[in-house]
Formats: C-alpha cells, sequence, structure tokens
C-alpha cells in the first residue's frame, strides 16, 4: 500500500508542466494586454457639429439638453468629442468641447442653472484644466487671453459630468470643457 503523501504526488503535475502552464498563461494574459491597449485604432476625436447655424444649434441643444432642458435658446454652437484609447478592452477617456453662443440678457438665466463653484472637482484650480482646448485648434474655442476673463461654474447641471467647467464670457459666449479619467 502506497503511503498517503505518495497518492497526492501522483495527483500533482511535474514541476515541469506546472512552469510550462504557468509560461503559457502569463503569454497568453500579456498577448491580451497588448491587444487591448493598441492605439492603432484608438480613436481621436469625433466629427463635431457641422453645417448651418441652425443644424448646429439643433445639434448640441439635443445633446446638452439630455440632462436638462436649457435655460435659453442658443444663438449658435458648435461641438467635438476627443477620445483616447478605443473603448475595447483597455484604457479610454474623452475630452468634450463646447461653445455656445446666447444673448447677453440671457446670460443670468444660464447662471442660475448652473451650479457656481470654486471647487467643483479636485481639478478646479488647474491652470491647465482651465486652459484646456481641442488637440485640433478650433477657431470658435476660448482663447488664452479671453480664458482669463470667464467666470466658472461646475459642468454637471448641463452636462451630466463631474470633471470639468463651464465658462460663462460677458458678451454671450459660454464654452464647456468635459472629461473623463
Amino acid at each position: 500500500m502506497p503511503a498517503p503523501h505518495d497518492s497526492l504526488r501522483t495527483a500533482t503535475p511535474k514541476p515541469s508542466i506546472r512552469r510550462t502552464l504557468f509560461k503559457s498563461v502569463i503569454g497568453i494574459g500579456l498577448a491580451a494586454a497588448l491587444v487591448a491597449c493598441d492605439s492603432k485604432n484608438a480613436r481621436t476625436a469625433t466629427p463635431g457639429t457641422e453645417g448651418s447655424v441652425t443644424e448646429r444649434v439643433a445639434d448640441v441643444t439635443r445633446l446638452l439638453g439630455r440632462t436638462a432642458p436649457l435655460p435659453t435658446p442658443l444663438r449658435d454652437a458648435h461641438f467635438v468629442e476627443e477620445q483616447s484609447g478605443d473603448g475595447r478592452l483597455g484604457p479610454s477617456d474623452s475630452a468634450a468641447f463646447y461653445a455656445l453662443t446666447v444673448a447677453p440678457a440671457d446670460l443670468p438665466a444660464w447662471r442660475a442653472a448652473l451650479a457656481k463653484s470654486t471647487t467643483w472637482n479636485h481639478f478646479s484650480n488647474d491652470a491647465q484644466i482651465r486652459l484646456a482646448a481641442p488637440k485640433k485648434p478650433q477657431p470658435w474655442w476660448v482663447s488664452a487671453a479671453d480664458a482669463g476673463r470667464l467666470e466658472f461654474f461646475s459642468p454637471h447641471p448641463l452636462t451630466g459630468r463631474a470633471n470639468g467647467w463651464v465658462g460663462i464670457a460677458p458678451d454671450g459666449r459660454i464654452f464647456i470643457h468635459t472629461f473623463t479619467l
């Protein structure tokens, strides 16, 4: 009759088989990680709003109106979204940029609809976030000089996103930047 430890030994694979199996699992895992993080198929930008003023306003009103009705009608609007990663297995983040134009007389309604805050998220004092811009420069996006004159609000009431900002200029321009991490 074999000793009890001998019966266990026959059920356990040889050390060389275990090493081979371990190497195979690691190899498959590394291959999957490389495929998941492949940036060749990464989408970098979503075509933004195009067309006439009426078409752009309708598109952006529909996008922003999913969270809550807009405080007042828009006179003009632009939008572009950028995505890093392909949205499959690997990491994927996005950044959205909106530029709205409303009547200056409508700005009090916009301010009332937004949550005035200086600490809306942990990036509130980050100058780089406040100067964020689309990777492909857009003529409608806020200039660095104008960014210093914006009154900042949380984007959450308007977009449903916590990260980013809404900047209101005194002339009726409203800029929105949101992003995911």
